[in-house]
């Protein structure tokens, strides 16, 4: 019985890892915040706007934004997959 809770736990956190991965290729967020307000944000958190730290609001929204999609996305499925009826399931394991 120990090994079928390792396993459970394997599978739910390569699945939580590929949604993340998913997530994290879809989202883009140059695509929807401009230049000139991650230069501002870049200007409030270092002081100054240079070719290196401009991106810092791009980096940070990408992560969240992925974080809170996988996040939903898991518990989606999670919920999902425990709502299936008892005779689907067994045909899975």
């Amino acid at each position: 019985m120990d090994m079928m809770k390792l396993a459970r736990r394997s599978v739910k956190t390569v699945l939580f890892i590929a949604l993340f991965c998913l997530f994290a290729r879809l989202i883009d967020a140059s695509k929807f915040i401009s230049l000139d307000t991650a230069n501002a944000f870049s200007t409030w958190l270092h002081g100054s706007a240079n070719q290196e730290n401009y991106d810092d609001l791009w980096f940070f929204t990408d992560v969240l934004l992925s974080l809170l999609s996988t996040v939903v996305a898991y518990n989606v499925l999670i919920r999902l997959f425990n709502r299936m009826p008892e005779r689907i399931r067994h045909h899975l394991n």
